[in-house]
């Protein structure tokens, strides 16, 4: 209803604007049959131009973006399962009603649309016809007589078409047949039963109708009297009627014919105004057409390093099918390959070497996958996927893409993380489908084919294969040319910014970054090694910040000393720029010479000491008092299923995300509710979890932590 609503409101502007120029420009003036034409169009245009869209696209520079390092988080056993609360509809939206009284206007004038034809045929049924010259003469004495309508005359009896006046009057309806008028009237009716609610196409009938009897009235005086015709039309209209000055004659349309009766043509102005209608059409054209988009102009980052070799995967294969689409013609193995062909095809970097696990329907476990991979010498593995979700949750219409590491035991998992950082951050500058999630996730189950290897892996869902709009995009050269761009972007971008810091140490730690009980020795000595925490990456012997790089912490110029007060447990994410940085000069100025290290730490409002870690992956979850059925219990009991119908929501499902911390002694805090739906449910949930009990808190090692906790609850919204 609403785009419809939009498409109205601009069909009535563009049709206001046109009927303006007719009014100041046009009206009264003695060119009918260009009148007549001008309006006809007019019509045409409004209801066409609004539909028509011509995209300009102007480019706009932006910056070079480092490789922001995204903490990852578990991607499984992170919450209990959804909560489904339904609720029916069982009374009309405010929107509906709108609809169904529009619907319902439509239909009257739609009705006395058709009522009109049906007296019309009535009448033709009813009273003798004669045909001369395929034209239909049908004398009658009804109401409303004499009127042509298409090859139709209806006759009044009443007036003797043999005097000099219904002589004329014959001739006036006559042309009115000749110039198909009644196509017209059909025309602008019919549109006025969808369109009755703009004004200015009611304000062109009137014109319209008018131009008609200008048109057939200039016919009917060409060989005979002004001044009888004039009579004429007063008795014809109005003959049992004495007119006086104060008669509302000089109000009706009858006067503006009389008028044009003995009006001279002005050839000039008339030139003027008609041809003033050519840069109206071409403002307007431009106005409801042109649309100005922006193509953001990211600097393509070239790798040209030593060579790299980068592992594609296309999932599953040969016996394996994968996930298969609701109507089985589609399965994952056959889309992943045609994506990886792609992303193989489009790589024109002779410094990164592609290499497929296979080109063609073959099956490979993944420990075979992830063996052929350290057989290349891999710099890199990605392996291309679709998401499922069985038949059954298939109305839930899960959607969109994720990117997937494996977990932090493993010894890839932080170099993976910046590679999928990498990733994600190129998929949401260019992406149809939404990103499940702003972080690289982690499955507690484990993916053999990304913890077998011990580089860079990562693994891309690259959207719902059971969703009928994601697997329609998926199947669209658009969508894998897309995807292969993205990929090969992340690829240059990592590959570039390795490339600038050397000989990386991977060491984790809770302690300050340059923390003195942390530091690696070598040979007995202290070797100086900054470390690298699970959030940030810095070099090998030199100090973070000591090759006088400019610092900001939370977006705030910093030195050197204030990194020591930075915890690497709260650190959310770090930008690096390499020295001499083109990019990085031009956004920070000539101090950004040396490099640029941008600290970005947790939010501090979350009632969480700078002493305490927040925990996204714990060995036991937090838990709700009497465990998950108790919890569950809780929800179901104490939420309203009916809220979106309250709040006048529309008929469908609607899943709302809370994240909420379990502190070390069971309190909650930092409730928030991750998806902005609207019609209460959101602000419901999160109210409810606020005023629940505490919680059972998580453990790690054996002692109390803080952890994130997240709960679907999904409302379903049914028409009854």
């Amino acid at each position: 209803m609403l785009p419809y609503a939009y498409y109205l409101l601009k069909v009535i502007l563009c049709s206001g604007i046109l009927f303006s120029y007719y009014w100041l420009l046009l009206r009264n003036k003695i060119y009918h049959r260009y009148n007549r034409f001008y309006l006809l169009a007019a019509v045409v245009v409004s209801l066409v131009m609004p539909l028509i869209q011509i995209d300009i696209w102007h480019k706009a520079d932006t910056a070079a973006q480092s490789i922001k390092l995204l903490q990852a988080v578990t991607g499984s056993n992170e919450y209990l399962d959804e909560i489904v609360l339904t609720s029916r509809q069982n009374y009309f939206t405010s929107e509906q009603l709108v609809l169904l009284l529009y619907l319902l206007t439509c239909f009257i004038f739609c009705t006395l649309f058709i009522q009109v034809l049906l007296k019309i045929r009535t009448l033709l049924k009813q009273h003798q016809q004669t045909v001369v010259d395929n034209i239909c003469f049908v004398n009658t004495t009804a109401k409303g007589t004499p009127f042509s309508f298409l090859k139709y005359i209806f006759w009044n009896d009443n007036i003797d078409r043999n005097t000099t006046t219904g002589k004329q009057i014959f001739k006036h309806e006559l042309a009115h047949v000749q110039q198909k008028h009644s196509y017209d009237k059909l025309f602008i009716n019919a549109i006025l039963i969808f369109f009755w609610c703009n004004p200015f196409f009611w304000l062109m009938r009137k014109e319209l109708n008018i131009i008609h009897e200008f048109m057939a009235d200039k016919i009917a005086v060409e060989d005979s009297d002004t001044e009888a015709f004039a009579a004429m039309i007063l008795q014809a209209t109005y003959p049992q009627h004495r007119f006086t000055l104060t008669n509302p004659f000089f109000y009706s349309p009858i006067k503006r014919r009389l008028i044009m009766l003995t009006k001279n043509n002005n050839t000039k102005a008339g030139y003027i105004g008609r041809v003033l209608a050519l840069p109206l059409a071409v403002l307007l054209f431009a106005a409801f057409t042109l649309k100005t988009k922006t193509i953001k102009n990211y600097p393509t980052t070239v790798y040209a390093g030593k060579k790299i070799t980068v592992v594609i995967d296309a999932g599953h294969g040969g016996k394996d099918f994968g996930a298969v689409s609701l109507d089985g013609t589609t399965t994952e193995k056959d889309l992943a390959l045609s994506i990886i062909k792609k992303i193989k095809a489009l790589n024109n970097n002779s410094n990164i070497n592609i290499i497929l696990t296979r080109e063609s329907d073959i099956y490979q476990s993944p420990v075979e996958k992830a063996a052929f991979s350290k057989a290349q010498n891999a710099n890199l593995f990605i392996s291309i996927h679709t998401d499922a979700t069985v038949k059954e949750e298939a109305t839930n219409n899960h959607s969109g893409i994720s990117v997937w590491i494996a977990k932090d035991n493993f010894a890839n998992a932080v170099s993976s993380k910046l590679f999928a950082s990498a990733i994600i951050n190129e998929f949401h500058k260019n992406y149809q489908l939404q990103l499940l999630s702003d972080y690289p996730q982690q499955s507690e189950k484990g993916i053999v084919v990304l913890q077998e290897n011990s580089f860079p892996s990562v693994l891309i869902e690259a959207g719902f294969i059971t969703n009928k709009k994601d697997l329609a995009y998926l199947q669209t050269d658009k969508a894998k040319e897309t995807i292969a761009k993205n990929v090969l972007a992340a690829i240059e971008k990592y590959a570039v910014h390795e490339s600038n810091l050397t000989n990386t140490t991977l060491i984790n730690t809770e302690q300050s970054l340059l923390g003195k009980d942390t530091v690696p020795v070598t040979n007995g000595k202290p070797d100086n090694t900054i470390i690298k925490a699970d959030t940030i990456l810095v070099r090998k012997d030199k100090p973070l910040g000591s090759g006088g790089e400019l610092i900001f912490i939370n977006g705030k110029k910093a030195s050197k000393s204030e990194i020591n007060k930075c915890k690497t447990n709260l650190i959310k994410s770090v930008d690096i720029y390499a020295a001499n940085n083109a990019d990085a000069i031009k956004l920070f100025g000539p101090e950004a010479k040396k490099g640029v290290i941008k600290i970005t730490t947790q939010p501090k409002d979350n009632g969480v000491t700078n002493d305490e870690k927040i925990f996204t992956q714990v060995e036991n979850e937090p838990k709700f008092p009497g465990g998950d059925s108790a919890w569950r219990h809780y929800l179901e009991k104490n939420l309203n299923p009916g809220i979106p119908v309250d709040n006048g929501a529309p008929e469908g499902t609607y899943k709302v995300i809370v994240k909420f911390i379990v502190n070390k002694d069971g309190s909650i805090s930092d409730v928030q509710a991750e998806t902005k739906h609207g019609y209460g449910m959101d602000s419901a949930a999160v109210a409810l979890i606020k005023k629940g009990p505490s919680w059972v808190p998580a453990l790690q090692n054996g002692r109390n932590v803080t952890a994130y906790k997240k709960q679907p609850i999904t409302f379903v919204l049914e028409a009854q």
